[in-house]
């Protein structure tokens, strides 16, 4: 392949994947009621966050702990422990619960573009009908890696596939399954192998929306620090110290939620094209 040539495919990448953003812009100004989605998830995680946090923490002090674990908290310092905790326990609670209003915008997404009437809620009732169908990718997110390649296998025959399989199953997220998980009744390997071999028909748009969505979410994480970075050089204290993270914290998770949250109409949108040549959206 000549540099020319190499250069036009991805100018044309750019090119389609700016098509689709264009045109989810333009559908989410149509219909501005899709927008509670994104702020509902980050409202709702603020506001649950402190009380599931406290129920988790509580359960936990009751229960015994395992051998490993009661090792590990000997030797780590205490604060270091409780620390640690709670940032695990918020990333898990925000990828699991944007999961729900990744899948409630998609719902909402495609029935407007299939020319289907649709009112304020008409994501969360679907996604209600869908509850422990929707519960159970949520739960599996972190292992859509191997799950992907497992459910590709048989893919796996040349240097050619076995790339093919290992990109397709590393860039999988739940916002690339939302419309299978909202539409279909397959299972999961099935839903898996139907969304990378229907995304996999305009990939290289694909891959460039998820990219732009990384990059974001990367510029608004890092924009999330200012807090902390003021505080650090012209407060000094436990409160300003503790304030400044808390601060930060919210930010970035605030961020990275509405982007996900906004980013799944763009490959909702890339999902109805590929199912749907013909139509334009």
């Amino acid at each position: 392949m000549s540099a020319g040539t190499f250069f036009k495919h991805i100018r044309q990448s750019f090119s389609g994947a700016w098509m689709v953003v264009r045109r989810s812009f333009k559908s989410l100004k149509s219909h501005p009621q899709m927008l509670i989605y994104p702020y509902s998830a980050i409202i709702f995680i603020l506001l649950t966050s402190p009380i599931v946090g406290r129920f988790v923490f509580s359960v936990w002090r009751r229960v015994q702990q395992p051998e490993v674990i009661d090792q590990v908290a000997k030797a780590a310092p205490n604060e270091l422990l409780v620390q640690l905790g709670l940032v695990t326990f918020s990333v898990f609670y925000t990828f699991f619960v944007t999961s729900y209003f990744t899948c409630m915008i998609s719902a909402a997404t495609l029935a407007q573009l299939e020319g289907k009437p649709t009112s304020l809620f008409y994501g969360l009732r679907v996604v209600a009908r869908r509850f422990f169908r929707v519960s159970k990718f949520a739960l599996l997110t972190i292992f859509f890696l191997p799950m992907g390649i497992i459910a590709q296998r048989r893919k796996l025959t040349g240097p050619r596939g076995i790339f093919e399989v290992i990109s397709s199953s590393f860039s999988l997220s739940l916002s690339q399954l939302a419309p299978a998980i909202v539409t279909g009744q397959k299972g999961v390997y099935e839903t898996l192998r139907h969304s990378v071999d229907t995304l996999g028909q305009l990939w290289k748009e694909s891959l460039v929306i998820r990219l732009g969505t990384f990059l974001a979410i990367l510029l608004l994480g890092s924009v999330s620090f200012l807090p902390k970075l003021i505080e650090s050089w012209w407060f000094d204290g436990r409160t300003a110290h503790a304030i400044g993270w808390i601060v930060t914290v919210l930010l970035g998770a605030s961020s990275y939620v509405l982007l996900k949250v906004i980013s799944t109409v763009f490959t909702t949108s890339l999902y109805f094209e590929a199912k749907n040549p013909n139509t334009k959206t």
